[in-house]
């Protein structure tokens, strides 16, 4: 399943974010069962993690 992230905070203590769910989302998954604070698996999506590589970089992106 794809979730779409709507709120990132970034912290001392690590990262908080808040994700949107659709009903249809909520009535087939076990996402309604998962209360604040429970610990879930999550996937990066591959380009997410092409972008923070670059951005981590010192040369970063450049445009021609």
């Amino acid at each position: 399943m794809s979730l779409t992230v709507n709120t990132i905070d970034d912290r001392a203590d690590g990262c908080k974010f808040a994700i949107n769910l659709i009903p249809y989302t909520v009535e087939v998954t076990t996402l309604s069962h998962v209360k604040a604070g429970d610990k879930v698996d999550l996937e990066v999506d591959m380009i997410a993690r092409h972008v923070e590589r670059m951005l981590s970089t010192s040369q970063g992106v450049h445009q021609d």
